[in-house]
């Protein structure tokens, strides 16, 4: 092996070493539990409702079964929980995009006194769309158990002893719940909680980003897959003194390469990050590898143009020195993009349990 091979390796041993480090040491592998969470696969089907909206239209469910969207449960006398309950909804409101498919849907828990129009009234203090975010209302009963059973959220009239102790006049969830197309309750996040707020706004541009969208991440695997395997190909070739078949399987790595980086800059403008959800020791094992595969690829991207310039410019005897080097890198990148893709979106690290002290 020649050294610009072992110089390459030697990065990235260096890098995957300090990564290792740094994340096995800063990285906490059981976070603190969030108020706010994805319900996963005890996602709950509202099924089939209505309600009338402020405006006097009556809203079904095939009014918002091909949205996403996010209900919150407020009445207008309510005189501590529903401004802040609302004041988030507003905040959502000013963060998405003008033309968001998103929904906001707030339904009242006091029925008998939130008329359509004292929702309007109370509608108009937060500056709600009308368009773009819904006041709902339902007989009492039919409000309640639709709560209950549909967003898994406790409401109830307070009683004397309740009143006494300060509490509102109705008991109700200060949660705001997410609901996916068909109608499918996906989570609920606590207002009080920063953090699951945050992962609010993440699950929301997930889920009303396009299809094609969300389907990139496996595309993007496949093409890193793919890198890897015509890298490994190229080297094998050139090994055996197939000068044309190496530069094909090269220049193949690099569009491959190329179409990759599209798709990656086009999901996260449509779609943002996706947070790692997992714990256990897979925790700072993902961030490890990300982190490596992050400086790595930042690394790769002025070799492989070097390289590049020199092949095009016939200086083949410097073109194999810094080929050499970036060959393991690049491989390494390759392949650990394929495996950042299945630890965060295909296999589940969410329930590992933290070891027993003593054990």
């Amino acid at each position: 092996m020649s050294s610009s091979y072992r110089i390459g390796i030697g990065i990235v041993l260096a890098t995957v070493a300090a990564s290792t480090l740094v994340c096995f040491t800063q990285t906490n592998p059981y976070p603190p539990i969030r108020s706010g969470y994805d319900l996963g696969e005890a996602a709950n089907p509202l099924g089939s409702f209505a309600f009338t909206e402020r405006s006097g239209q009556e809203i079904t469910d095939a009014d918002l079964t091909d949205r996403v969207w996010v209900a919150s449960f407020v009445f207008s006398r309510c005189p501590s929980s529903c401004p802040r309950i609302s004041a988030e909804m507003a905040k959502l409101q000013a963060d998405l995009p003008d033309n968001s498919p998103v929904r906001l849907v707030s339904i009242t828990v006091d029925p008998d006194f939130d008329t359509p129009e004292v929702l309007t009234d109370f509608a108009r203090r937060y500056g709600a769309d009308p368009d773009r975010w819904w006041f709902l209302t339902a007989p009492q009963e039919y409000t309640y158990e639709f709560v209950q059973r549909g967003f898994l959220q406790s409401v109830a009239e307070a009683t004397e002893d309740d009143l006494a102790s300060g509490a509102e006049a109705i008991l109700h969830s200060t949660k705001l719940a997410l609901v996916d197309r068909g109608n499918r309750v996906v989570g609920v996040f606590d207002i009080a909680d920063e953090v699951g707020m945050v992962r609010l706004r993440e699950r929301i541009a997930y889920l009303s980003a396009p299809d094609w969208a969300r389907g990139l991440p496996a595309v993007n695997a496949s093409l890193n897959g793919t890198c890897a395997i015509l890298l490994i190909l190229g080297w094998i070739l050139i090994r055996s003194g197939n000068v044309r078949g190496h530069t094909v399987a090269q220049v193949a790595a690099l569009t491959v390469s190329a179409i990759f980086l599209a798709c990656y800059l086009v999901y996260h403008a449509q779609v943002g990050s996706v947070k790692f959800s997992g714990v256990g020791p897979a925790r700072p094992a993902y961030f490890s590898i990300l982190l490596s595969h992050t400086i790595l690829a930042v690394v790769m991207v002025p070799m492989i143009l070097i390289t590049v310039v020199r092949a095009l410019r016939k200086r083949f005897d410097r073109h194999r020195v810094i080929a050499q080097v970036t060959f393991p890198i690049w491989v390494y990148v390759s392949i650990t993009g394929v495996v950042i893709y299945l630890m965060l979106y295909q296999l589940d690290f969410s329930t590992a349990a933290p070891a027993v002290a003593g054990v």
